[in-house]
């Protein structure tokens, strides 16, 4: 009977490790995006080290996550849900979660190489400089740029990707939504949470 339960939670929902790589890619991300504003301010050099620190290694974190889930997914197989769409909603959704994959390499690895070649010191994780080896004004340009453009195209795939799961939860009341985030498991830990929330976010 266990062995019932556990395969019917599989076939529903990722697995938690599954889980914690997607929503620190998209957590990271997302904080990447806000503090990423501050760079269009005037900072004074040593506000702006801190954030070159903390902006790079978030990227690093970012990038080792999408890479666990590449493997987990295309080398390891793990298995996933299974949702029950047509074959364009289904083409659909594997093109952006693919793009949103080469996305999540390019934007890190363009943001590492903007740094590579600029001439403010950035400290990954607080130790290894990378600037330190080279500083080329018109690479610097062309990275930034790249990493400028990858950043627009991430905020409009994470957004369709977003508005997707929200119109499967709402609209359609499949379990795509809840198949990436156990709300069940969240609500028992907000105690305060009235009945009505309660019955919305279960809505199925």
């Amino acid at each position: 009977m266990d062995k019932m339960i556990e395969n019917k939670s599989e076939k529903h929902h990722y697995t938690r490790s599954y889980r914690l790589l997607h929503w620190i890619m998209a957590g990271g991300f997302i904080s990447l995006l806000v503090a990423g504003q501050q760079f269009n301010l005037d900072l004074t050099d040593s506000y702006k080290m801190a954030g070159l620190r903390y902006h790079s290694s978030i990227g690093v974190i970012i990038l080792a996550s999408v890479l666990g889930l590449l493997i987990k997914r295309f080398l390891l197989r793990h298995k996933r849900p299974v949702a029950n769409m047509t074959l364009l909603k289904k083409f659909l959704a594997h093109a952006v979660q693919l793009s949103l994959y080469s996305i999540a390499i390019l934007l890190p690895v363009s943001g590492l190489l903007t740094a590579y070649y600029s001439d403010t010191p950035t400290a990954l994780f607080g130790t290894f400089d990378l600037s330190q080896f080279t500083s080329d004004p018109g690479m610097f340009k062309d990275w930034r740029q790249v990493h400028e453009w990858a950043t627009f195209a991430a905020i409009a795939l994470a957004l369709s990707h977003a508005g997707a799961a929200m119109y499967h939860h709402l609209i359609v009341k499949d379990n795509v939504l809840t198949s990436m985030i156990d709300l069940d498991g969240i609500i028992k830990w907000i105690p305060f949470i009235k009945l009505p929330a309660r019955k919305f976010i279960n809505e199925k």
